[in-house]
């Protein structure tokens, strides 16, 4: 039954992502971290996908269900790489945190990175390295548009080393720049 909400709720929202009248509001990241991890669970349950979170709670003046999008099309790439690299111990990193005047979202996995040669492609519109059944090659491309001109903010992607419970891995690090309240 959520499940089905929240698709008419992503319907509702895509019809009105062009719209002028829509209204910003108050909310909270941490909750809205935990809607997308709600709405997600069962399925990265059940590929065994782990989350390791660290997020300070933080106010954020804008649209929540666009950023909650935002944070979904990101979770299911890395999904996406974590099943396709055929990764043995999957993980996806949130962290989030305060600098300066700005709240950093940080979404990183372990899953081998995405190739050089088309890193500076992937917010590009119908960019895809999914076969077509699988991939329009829009989501990231309406990501960056949604953060960019709709919460004046900033999105950007490395591949990244990084150490966790003393094993070395490689992967994607994307991170969203918004301005707090």
């Amino acid at each position: 039954m959520n499940s089905t909400k929240y698709l008419t709720k992503t319907i509702d929202d895509f019809r009105s992502f062009f719209l002028k009248n829509r209204s910003k509001k108050d909310f909270f990241i941490k909750k809205t971290i935990e809607k997308v991890l709600n709405l997600t669970s069962a399925k990265f349950k059940n590929k065994e996908i782990n989350f390791i979170k660290d997020i300070e709670d933080l106010p954020i003046f804008g649209f929540e269900n666009e950023l909650l999008q935002v944070l979904i099309n990101i979770l299911n790439n890395a999904e996406d790489a974590l099943i396709l690299n055929d990764i043995k111990n999957k993980l996806i990193f949130i962290n989030v945190y305060k600098k300066n005047n700005d709240c950093i979202i940080e979404i990183k996995d372990n899953a081998n990175g995405i190739p050089q040669h088309i890193i500076e492609k992937v917010f590009e519109p119908y960019f895809t390295t999914k076969h077509k059944s699988q991939g329009t090659g829009i989501g990231l491309y309406m990501s960056q548009e949604i953060i960019s001109k709709h919460m004046y903010g900033k999105i950007e992607v490395k591949n990244t080393n990084f150490f966790f419970e003393n094993e070395q891995y490689y992967g994607a690090l994307f991170k969203i720049t918004l301005p707090l309240k």
